[in-house]
């Protein structure tokens, strides 16, 4: 019994080590007290509740390059008008990191009945994704930001990590600053 009970504990202190004090590293552990800091105004298409930042840049829906770091800035509400998010400085309440697949043939796709040489069985994309829960009392339809990557992009597949905080903010480009506690934003 008490071997099993080492055994428990040594695999739980090596699951507590993935975590990093490195803000370099895909295994930040990002503390509480962060904030974000839109610079100007960002506008959400109408009919969509999402605007999502490449390079720098606003890139559209289907512009996006996945095999790089992109992030997703979301409101709570879809809109037949446009809608603006306004500069400002938002608190950071809370940052998750999950990944997610999507095969490519989906139910119904006839390649997969088939099974054509090309399915493989494994994920089509695979996102590693960290979330931010963004909030600002003055703007109480800021959902949050998505930033990811599909590491099943050629050239991506060595990697199988998250983002990087430098990775990120280069995808936000000067459009958003994420800042730690204790710097000037």
């Amino acid at each position: 019994m008490r071997a099993i009970g080492w055994g428990l504990a040594l695999l739980l202190g090596s699951c507590a080590g993935l975590q990093s004090t490195d803000p370099a590293s895909p295994y930040y552990a990002y503390t509480t007290g962060w904030t974000a800091h839109l610079h100007r105004p960002l506008t959400i298409p109408a009919g969509a509740a999402t605007v999502r930042l490449q390079y720098g840049h606003v890139v559209p829906r289907n512009g996006v390059q996945e095999q790089d770091p992109f992030c997703m800035v979301e409101l709570d509400t879809v809109s037949d008008a446009p809608q603006i998010l306004q500069p400002g400085r938002f608190e950071v309440l809370r940052v998750t990191r999950s990944i997610s697949t999507v095969f490519a043939g989906a139910a119904g796709s006839p390649f997969v009945k088939a099974h054509w040489g090309f399915d493989d069985g494994e994920p089509s994309f695979l996102y590693y994704i960290t979330a931010f829960r963004l909030r600002d009392p003055a703007q109480p339809n800021l959902r949050g930001m998505t930033c990811a990557w599909n590491q099943m992009a050629p050239g991506n597949r060595a990697f199988m990590r998250h983002l990087t905080l430098g990775e990120i903010r280069g995808a936000l480009g000067g459009w958003m600053t994420l800042t730690p506690p204790g710097e000037p934003t």
